[in-house]
């Protein structure tokens, strides 16, 4: 795409009053100004990295650009990396450019979007940045609101992807661009002269988020509502202001409600009439539960209407998810996640072969097959492990290079803290190491060393079986 900027003779465009607006917000609030911008190639991505060129010297911001090769377009993905960096050297911007290719099938999404986050993180920390921006639009607001739908999703998924959250301890992810619609901000490149890269797998419809951007949404456009993109992005809107309005609401009850909060142990006063509506028991519960900053990442649907319905009634009950329990006392409930106690680090379970183990201190299974027809978590190259496996806490000091990262070695404990681990379960949580060292941060990352390729003659597949109910 192109036209010649010198024949054009219109102003800014209209949206870009509320994109400054928005970055004057988030400066007000005390976010730093050097920022990290991710840039695909894509025209979101390239109109967000223009934009926030030309807001540079009015804000004071310091921006360099970053650049992950996913590693499943082959001379394409090369070619988009080289238009990055002509685009960042034309502009007079740092550059970073990093790689990470999938490991196993079914699961690309998810995977790339982790192994995105967690390198920009890593990006961020070295240059110093508060803020990684990203190029996410009004569009895929839509989309997300949509799929989320189409999942089955309750209130809180009605409120889509946040203009800002964060993203590692002391780096911020922001969204400046997501009030913008993506035809908006392509026109804007084409008043530019821009040209931005075409990435034939958005089009890929064998995923789901591109079947609703390419069939769902233009069905519902063409037969219901032309609009209909901006009306999943209000809707999203009006769910976020009912949840802030309903946290206003709540943090003083739950503040009279909560005795004790602690990486531990919540403990509530029981006998309370908020725990006779197990709708409310369940939202003041879940609030007081991300305040004390536990773990969410097996907290289910069902989970979490199990544990209201155990607050509501006031009896004990176990296995409620990431550790917790409920105990009752006279007039205290209780949520107890201390029975974690620390391993001996000379307490190693070692799986001589392919096969299986319990590893009783971490309440789980490790499951190590030949990849035959089934669901494992991670898939390695079976040729580059050096058995036996040994399930352990990483020892101190200890690294590993995980996966994304062009082999670069990082602190277990630092990768568990950009992983939002609470800093109390770092020094338990469970790797998977053979003779030559860490292969698998269980449950978050492969190492770079055994990471299937083209010419990957056998691959082993790994799975944690946790103990307990889902």
């Amino acid at each position: 795409m192109g036209s010649d900027p010198s024949h054009d003779h219109t102003g800014p465009p209209a949206w870009l009053e509320a994109v400054r607006r928005r970055i004057a917000g988030w400066l007000g609030e005390g976010l730093g100004p050097v920022w990290v911008v991710a840039v695909s190639g894509g025209g979101d991505s390239v109109g967000l990295l223009r934009t926030l060129h030309g807001l540079r010297n009015e804000f004071g911001l310091s921006l360099s650009v970053a650049h992950l090769n996913h590693g499943v377009r082959g001379e394409s993905a090369r070619e988009d990396a080289l238009f990055v960096a002509d685009l960042s050297g034309s502009l007079g911007l740092p550059f970073d450019l990093g790689s990470w290719a999938p490991t196993r099938t079914g699961h690309f999404e998810a995977d790339a979007r982790a192994a995105r986050h967690a390198w920009l993180a890593g990006i961020a920390k070295e240059r110093g940045a508060a803020a990684v921006a990203v190029g996410h639009t009004r569009d895929d607001q839509a989309e997300t609101i949509l799929h989320r739908i189409v999942r089955g999703t309750g209130p809180r998924g009605l409120a889509g992807i946040p203009a800002r959250r964060p993203l590692a301890p002391g780096v911020t992810l922001v969204r400046p661009l997501l009030d913008v619609s993506r035809r908006e901000i392509h026109d804007e490149l084409t008043r530019l002269g821009q040209n931005f890269r075409e990435d034939a797998t958005n089009a890929d419809v064998s995923h789901t988020r591109a079947r609703i951007r390419h069939d769902l949404i233009p069905k519902l456009e063409a037969d219901y509502n032309p609009q209909v993109a901006a009306a999943l992005a209000r809707l999203g809107g009006l769910a976020a202001s009912e949840q802030r309005l309903l946290d206003s609401l709540l943090a003083p009850v739950i503040a009279g409600l909560v005795r004790k909060s602690s990486p531990s142990e919540i403990v509530f006063e029981r006998r309370c009439e908020e725990w006779r509506n197990p709708l409310l028991a369940r939202e003041i519960v879940r609030r007081a539960w991300q305040k004390a900053g536990w773990p969410e990442r097996s907290m289910t649907a069902q989970r979490w209407r199990r544990l209201a319905e155990a607050v509501a009634a006031g009896v004990p009950a176990e296995h409620l998810g990431e550790g917790a329990s409920l105990r009752v006392e006279a007039d205290t409930l209780i949520l107890d996640r201390s029975n974690r106690s620390r391993p001996l680090i000379d307490d190693w379970y070692a799986l001589e072969a392919p096969g299986s183990i319990t590893i009783p201190w971490a309440h789980g299974d490790l499951i190590a097959i030949d990849e035959q027809d089934e669901d494992f978590d991670e898939v390695v190259d079976r040729d580059q492990i050096h058995f036996p496996l040994t399930v352990r806490t990483a020892l101190p000091g200890e690294r590993f290079d995980p996966l994304g990262m062009d082999g670069r070695r990082q602190r277990v404990v630092e990768f568990l803290r950009l992983r939002h681990v609470p800093r109390e379960h770092r020094a338990t949580f469970p790797v998977v190491a053979d003779r030559k060292g860490i292969i698998w941060v269980v449950g978050h990352r492969i190492a770079e060393r055994v990471r299937t390729r083209e010419t990957t003659r056998r691959r082993l597949g790994l799975r944690w079986l946790p103990h307990g109910p889902v």
